[in-house]
């Protein structure tokens, strides 16, 4: 894979709207053509109410209390510290036509991930050490550019809350979080389930390879271990199989804000398999392959994502 450098410079919001306006992967509203409807729904419908922008300071708040420390003491990535991975997240904001957004690495040999924060006016990304040594930069690409989806889409004051909701660090918002947890809990965990959706989208038109976005999801579950000596097809089937079994164990997912590992590799499967990807992406369509189509993709992945 060939990645190209950006300029390390911060744009300005009316360049950031110009240079979305033309991305081939924003609609007429700058919001991603490969947004899973409901959540482009969602979002809209959120965003039209006048909250948003006291949710947003009470989260900017949050972001400060919870992370100020961490960001402190963490290491920026730059050209300079880390340009393997600035060369990565260049090439994902420049493909989902966003700012370079600020992110930073840290010492977490137990994590494999990283996670994005913030409000949609600053966010943040976090890249775990065990990402930097164990992903190739390939997977990092789907990694990062999941991320980059996630701020590309609009999703971040309510990523962050749902986030809230999930962590430990909702104990230390005592009553609030309780109230939240009771009040928004279950309907914010069905749109972050399929945010994600969107947001692994982002990641393979980022990586542009299904395989590499494959391995690079199942390392969350192997971690350390080595993800080629698993057959994922298998795998796939084993987890149809146990969730077939232990059909009261679906229940659980209802209070999940991200889908199960098996779900999210399916789902993505079926968007490498559409007229939507080739579309967005640039690829010249399969000869002798039937592409599924926007209404049939969404249909089959509503299958799949409670």
């Amino acid at each position: 894979m060939t990645i190209k450098y950006l300029d390390r410079n911060f744009i300005g919001f009316q360049e950031y709207l110009d240079r979305a306006a033309k991305n081939r992967l924003s609609g007429s509203n700058l919001t991603p053509l490969y947004a899973h409807p409901i959540d482009k729904w969602i979002l809209g419908t959120l965003n039209a109410t006048p909250i948003k922008a006291t949710m947003n300071k009470a989260i900017d708040a949050y972001v400060s209390f919870q992370f100020g420390h961490e960001l402190a003491s963490s290491i920026v990535i730059d050209q300079r510290s880390f340009p393997d991975l600035f060369q990565v997240l260049s090439h994902c904001a420049n493909t989902l036509g966003i700012p370079i957004p600020h992110a930073v690495a840290k010492n977490d040999p137990t994590f494999f991930n990283a996670y994005t924060a913030g409000t949609d006016e600053y966010a943040f990304i976090h890249i775990s050490s065990g990402l930097c040594q164990f992903y190739t930069p390939e997977e990092a690409c789907f990694v990062v550019g999941h991320e980059c989806g996630h701020i590309a889409a609009g999703h971040m004051t309510y990523h962050t809350l749902a986030g809230m909701l999930t962590n430990a660090a909702s104990a230390r918002l005592g009553l609030i979080a309780e109230i939240l947890q009771k009040s928004a809990g279950i309907p914010l965990m069905a749109w972050s389930r399929r945010s994600e959706i969107t947001a692994d989208r982002a990641g393979l038109l980022c990586c542009g390879d299904i395989a590499t976005a494959e391995r690079a999801l199942l390392r969350l579950v192997t971690g350390i271990a080595d993800v080629n000596r698993v057959d994922i097809d298998n795998y796939l089937r084993q987890s149809r199989e146990v969730r077939k079994y232990h059909q009261l164990a679906e229940w659980r997912e209802f209070f999940d804000s991200h889908p199960e590992i098996p779900k999210r590799i399916e789902a993505i499967r079926l968007f490498a398999n559409s007229q939507l990807y080739y579309s967005l992406s640039g690829k010249p369509k399969p000869t002798g392959q039937t592409l599924l189509s926007r209404e049939e993709l969404d249909r089959q992945v509503s299958k799949i994502i409670l």
